[in-house]
């Protein structure tokens, strides 16, 4: 983790999901793609090798250096799965990206709609939701019930592609990888600029950010057209830092756990002087109220005697 010199970023999880998984659904594309490349090529280069150079490798030095990131058995056969999943009987989890009916119940026919939620704040998962805009989840419902093929068969769901949203033992980087960089050296010694992903310069316009109050001072403070969010920085950060220290749960709901606070720091806790000050409120906020009960009681008391000496008289 990073002490100094960072951002921290928030971006909705629609947003996110749709920056992330078009992502990952080009390098799986990309993927199968050298797989069947690199297998064919090694498999017609086996057909015409002498039995001394048998085994499933490529003569061809070059070839050797493109594919050697292929495991031919393994890729293969993921790349059939992936391509044939419907035929297995799975449907893929990020079909459900963006929320769908799925199913009605009852004899009124009440529908349902599947949709992702934040699940524990660490996975994302497709629930069954009550309403159109998958606002309201219906824990008690599993939207492998719901779905089914034009013939009625019950489908699965693959979550492969999915995971791969929140797996943070495979972080992605947000600079281009220039595999001719080695080969293409310029004799003048000029070194390009970085070239940054499409999903990472997606993501950075759709989120708020919070990088000044971090140090870091080559954001987005130096470009025009983010006037705006610098002005609202603080408010940003003071967010970040509520959502890390637990203030909010995956509904969206304010979660204060127990008798403790949450500062504007994000730091969770309440000092011996604020238990004290709060408990010195309570106690004569009761003693107030039953002191106005009280004048309340004698100047009704007193009013009623009033009239009672007058004798009810009129002039």
């Amino acid at each position: 983790s990073c002490n100094e010199n960072f951002g921290e970023y928030i971006v909705s999880m629609e947003e996110y999901l749709e920056a992330y998984v078009g992502y990952a659904q080009e390098q799986q594309e990309e993927w199968c793609n050298g797989c069947d490349e690199a297998c064919d090529a090694d498999e017609n280069e086996n057909e015409d090798a002498d039995d001394e150079d048998g085994g499933r490798k490529l003569d061809d030095a070059q070839a050797n250096a493109n594919y050697a990131n292929y495991d031919c058995d393994t890729c293969v056969d993921t790349c059939y799965k992936i391509e044939n999943m419907e035929d297995a009987g799975y449907v893929d989890a990020t079909d459900y990206l963006e929320c769908a009916q799925i199913g009605e119940e009852g004899d009124d026919g009440v529908a349902f709609f599947a949709g992702p939620y934040c699940s524990g704040g660490e996975k994302i998962k497709i629930g069954v939701f009550s309403d159109e805009n998958c606002m309201f989840l219906d824990s008690d419902k599993d939207v492998e019930d719901y779905l089914v093929d034009g013939d009625g068969v019950t489908m699965k769901l693959s979550h492969a592609l999915l995971k791969k949203t929140y797996d943070s033992s495979s972080p992605v980087s947000c600079l281009v990888v220039d595999e001719d960089a080695d080969n293409n050296n310029d004799n003048d010694g000029d070194e390009e600029e970085p070239e940054v992903t499409e999903m990472c310069e997606q993501l950075y316009e759709a989120s708020a950010k919070c990088e000044k109050t971090n140090g870091f001072d080559d954001g987005y403070a130096n470009y025009d057209g983010y006037e705006n969010q610098l002005v609202q920085e603080n408010v940003v950060c003071n967010f970040i830092s509520a959502l890390k220290s637990g203030t909010y749960d995956e509904d969206g709901s304010i979660h204060l756990s127990g008798s403790s606070a949450v500062r504007s720091s994000g730091e969770s806790g309440t000092t011996g002087g604020q238990k004290f000050a709060l408990t010195f409120l309570i106690i004569g906020t009761v003693g107030l109220a039953v002191y106005a009960a009280m004048l309340y009681t004698q100047l009704t008391k007193g009013a009623k005697a009033d009239l009672s000496d007058q004798g009810g008289a009129m002039a």
